[in-house]
């Protein structure tokens, strides 16, 4: 009996993943503020503020991606975000820390962008007010990207991430 229904399970499985994708995909376009054509979602990333988030065309958000933005967060056109990528636009404000500003403490907000063809790959992280406007800039697996990356077909790895590869193009 069980070498009859596994197959079927198999079959049903794939479809279920497509299928919970695409209204994953169409919930995001629905009330990102702003979505090009092509998004492919696959698996349960986890985006907040969605009204502060805009995708480009073509863009792939992959299982367990985190999104939390306080400030703006805008991903250009055939970026991938690998399993487990983060970007956080937000921090708490430090300047009145030392004076016991820390027992109230506000977030503020501060703008995050991944340019064209941006590949963060699994577990990378982009702290907040990071602009990686270079084209073709791959993020390397567990690297956290504090500073901005601004050269074109780069990878950037380590922590802090910094450039250990030019690209030829």
């Amino acid at each position: 009996m069980i070498g009859l229904i596994a197959p079927l399970y198999e079959k049903w499985s794939v479809f279920k993943y497509h299928y919970d994708g695409y209204v994953r995909k169409k919930y995001y376009e629905s009330r990102l503020k702003k979505c090009g054509i092509g998004l492919t979602v696959n698996g349960k990333p986890l985006l907040f503020n969605l009204s502060q988030i805009s995708i480009g065309n073509h863009v792939t958000i992959n299982n367990g991606v985190q999104i939390a933005p306080r400030g703006n967060v805008v991903i250009d056109d055939y970026v991938v975000l690998s399993r487990g990528a983060q970007i956080t636009a937000g921090q708490l404000d430090t300047s009145k820390w030392l004076w016991g500003g820390y027992k109230d403490v506000p977030h503020v907000g501060l703008d995050v962008h991944l340019g064209e063809g941006t590949w963060l790959c699994v577990n990378s992280v982009v702290l907040p007010g990071v602009d990686i406007s270079g084209k073709g800039v791959i993020v390397a697996a567990g690297s956290v990207v504090t500073k901005d990356i601004t050269e074109d077909y780069v990878i950037a790895g380590g922590v802090p991430a910094q450039i250990i590869k030019r690209l030829k193009k």
